[in-house]
């Protein structure tokens, strides 16, 4: 399955999805210490408190966490950080 979202997502907890994520758009964790996890991670930007991970594929523009030893990982493969010109998905 996968969780498809149009526009900025924007969470205020703690997230995990149990499937695919796209979205066309940001991933912002505001307002709190929250971290993200996904089996796979398709977005333009993230930002995060502390840690993001994806288990089998992570592709991004950019991904910033806001705590000094912050991490982001894919378990699977490396991290893909891509442009919208290179096939991420527009907003």
């Amino acid at each position: 399955m996968t969780k498809e979202i149009q526009g900025d997502l924007i969470l205020t907890e703690n997230t995990t999805f149990e499937e695919n994520l796209i979205v066309h758009g940001d991933i912002r964790c505001e307002n709190g210490i929250w971290n993200i996890n996904a089996y796979d991670i398709k977005a333009w930007n993230i930002s995060y408190y502390a840690v993001v991970f994806a288990y089998n594929s992570f592709k991004c523009e950019s991904v910033n966490g806001r705590r000094k030893n912050s991490k982001h990982f894919c378990l699977d493969k490396e991290i893909e950080f891509k442009g919208r010109k290179y096939g991420l998905v527009e907003k």
